[in-house]
């Protein structure tokens, strides 16, 4: 490497340092100059995309918002390749926070950055925040340490850090059920010696639910033992109409037609056969809290959410 590619690297190292101290004194302000006006960034942790310093700005003031405590932001070994007045900069950068215990909870994330020379000054064009990712429920895994890949993930593969259990009637039944309904992918299941299903794992989408058959024995009733349920499962579904057609064929009632409502998705309620509630939706709009505010008052207006008693779908 020449001598001015050593100098160039050298900025780009000195820029990299100096944003790193802004982030970690949650400096929106600073750290936002050290992008271009016209910087692209990208979060896939989150699955939101930026175009220019404002939006970006404020998506790193929502960050210390949601991150109250001490910040965890530190780099692992960086790699730095110049040519000319462009620069890239990829590798893993450990991020989280302290608890309320003071313990420390972070977990590695990717980062590439591409930077631009602007009036003798590295900036950063383009920047990528990456996790790997889960192929079987499509999230990020966050507990993969790069520095022992045999460490064993406090969440398994293809779960959630909340998991429905459901107890229901002949669960066997409520299996097939979610098969026809919701296109459940049956992932194992395991039967006492009587038969009944002492634990069953299901898919539906990205989403794992647990199953297990009724035993008063062990508190476990189902809702129509109980008479009703005051918990209901919400799914979200690329066609919410077709999603509620498809369940009532499969022998679900329907609560509520599937109608567009003021926070933005297309929804309704059905009571599937062992009692459980869905709600099925489609996002069809992004609105603000104030835009969600203003339509929640004309539906309150005009009579509430669900209207008239439920039409055939």
């Amino acid at each position: 490497m020449d001598a001015a590619a050593n100098a160039a690297q050298a900025q780009v190292k000195s820029a990299i340092s100096s944003w790193l101290t802004a982030v970690q004194a949650r400096d929106a302000d600073a750290i936002i100059a050290h992008y271009t006006p016209d910087v692209v960034a990208y979060d896939a942790v989150l699955q939101l995309q930026f175009k220019g310093q404002q939006a970006y700005r404020d998506h790193w003031k929502r960050c210390f918002e949601m991150c109250g405590g001490s910040m965890v932001f530190e780099p692992g070994e960086l790699d730095i390749q110049v040519s000319g007045d462009l620069a890239s900069v990829h590798g893993l950068i450990r991020c989280g926070g302290t608890d309320e215990q003071g313990n420390v909870q972070s977990s590695w994330m990717r980062m590439t950055s591409s930077y631009r020379k602007s009036n003798d000054q590295w900036l950063i064009a383009h920047e990528h925040f990456s996790a790997p990712f889960d192929m079987m429920s499509w999230k990020a895994l966050f507990d993969l340490d790069p520095d022992d890949p045999d460490k064993i993930k406090v969440v398994p593969a293809g779960m959630s850090t909340v998991t429905p259990h459901m107890v229901c009637a002949n669960a066997s039944d409520a299996i097939d059920f979610y098969k026809r309904a919701f296109g459940a992918i049956e992932m194992g299941r395991m039967e006492g010696p009587d038969g009944k299903i002492a634990h069953a794992y299901l898919h539906i989408g990205n989403s794992a639910i647990f199953l297990v058959d009724e035993n008063p024995q062990w508190g476990a009733l189902g809702p129509q033992t109980l008479k009703g349920t005051p918990v209901s499962l919400h799914l979200y579904v690329p066609d919410a109409d077709e999603a509620a057609k498809k369940a009532v064929a499969a022998g679900a009632r329907l609560i509520m037609d599937v109608q567009d409502m003021f926070w933005g998705d297309r929804y309704g309620m059905l009571e599937d056969p062992f009692g459980h509630r869905w709600s099925v939706a489609t996002h069809i709009q992004d609105l603000s809290p104030e835009e969600i505010k203003k339509a929640s008052a004309v539906m309150m207006t005009e009579g509430g959410c669900g209207g008239d008693a439920p039409q055939s779908v």
